[in-house]
């Protein structure tokens, strides 16, 4: 049975919370990463998500994502790619962008007033 947006929610918050520092607002739908692949980010990032988003985000990108890793569901394998696709917003999140948002391509970073 597929998780429920819910189950990926609660999913996605526990992984980055074993992995960093995160604080969470479901009311305002936001996750700020204080910490990420266990080093302090600069700055927070804002990563606005809610469990309804992330769940269309993932069965949305569930059949290209399915090409890429084949041998598991494509729900698992859509989540596989969102966090590649989050650990590059992160990455290469230039000065002043502290909004994640995702897109039809993943996970974009944005400056606040953009």
């Amino acid at each position: 049975m597929e998780p429920t947006d819910g189950e990926l929610y609660d999913q996605l918050v526990g992984y980055l919370a074993a992995e960093g520092a995160v604080d969470e607002d479901r009311v305002q739908g936001l996750v700020v990463l204080t910490e990420f692949d266990h080093r302090p980010l600069p700055v927070p990032l804002r990563l606005h998500i809610t469990a309804r988003s992330f769940g269309d985000h993932l069965r949305a990108a569930a059949p290209e994502a399915a090409v890429v890793w084949p041998d598991v569901q494509p729900v698992e394998a859509a989540w596989r790619l969102f966090l590649v696709h989050l650990e590059e917003a992160v990455r290469t999140a230039k000065p002043g962008e502290t909004e994640l948002l995702l897109d039809r391509t993943g996970v974009v970073a944005r400056s606040a007033d953009a």
